[in-house]
């Protein structure tokens, strides 16, 4: 079972494969790379750069393929489109914050959009030692900060996530429930310990675990 989820995971789709070679076809002409040997040592050096990997079965479908569009595409002098997958990867990125941030207020049991909240989330960014704006009273502080550092900031934030997971509920319990997941919604109980729901595009799909503390 393992080893199907792999499968369906990684490497790029069929659709992002030939959008791939598209885009090293016109890099190559732009370059002067006439021949099979100059491509196919262009593309290795492309991968090796920008992801660090050596196959193409081992890039991933969204940052590794948008790094490698984006140098294809600036090497073809096509620079409208560089920019827009440079854009892609930030706002990835960007959304895993907005989404983590959201965790850690329901998860510590603060109101979003809160004086309180703002507090919470800037000594969070504080301890990151990443400069960003004061307003931390809605999903739009991140924009403040620098693109490179936001992966940084999205780990800080889910480490302190897993913290709190960890002091509400005991190990192999929070064990259990580490895992970043985009689709969750945690909330407090009024009788002690909390919910968990995984939210679906079809709500009546929804789940909805209910885990008591651990003292």
């Amino acid at each position: 079972m393992k080893t199907e989820k792999s499968k369906k995971s990684s490497g790029l789709t069929p659709a992002q494969r030939a959008a791939f070679f598209r885009a090293l076809q016109a890099a190559s002409v732009e370059l002067g790379y006439n021949t099979a040997v100059e491509q196919e040592a262009y593309r290795k050096a492309v991968m090796r750069e920008e992801t660090g990997k050596d196959h193409l079965a081992q890039l991933s479908r969204t940052a590794d393929f948008d790094a490698c569009m984006r140098r294809f595409a600036a090497d073809a002098g096509d620079y409208e489109t560089a920019a827009r997958f440079g854009v892609a990867d930030i706002a990835r990125k960007a959304a895993l914050v907005r989404i983590c941030c959201r965790q850690v207020l329901q998860l510590a049991g603060r109101e979003p959009g809160t004086a309180d909240a703002s507090s919470y989330l800037a000594g969070i960014v504080k301890q990151a030692r990443i400069a960003c704006g004061r307003n931390l009273r809605d999903d739009s502080f991140w924009m403040d900060v620098n693109p490179a550092h936001l992966l940084t900031l999205f780990r800080m934030l889910d480490t302190h996530r897993r913290r709190l997971l960890r002091r509400e509920l005991d190990f192999r319990t929070a064990r259990a429930f580490l895992s970043f997941e985009p689709r969750v919604e945690y909330a407090r109980l009024p009788s002690g310990g909390i919910s968990i729901r995984y939210t679906t595009p079809e709500e009546d799909n929804s789940i909805t675990i209910k885990l008591t503390p651990c003292h």
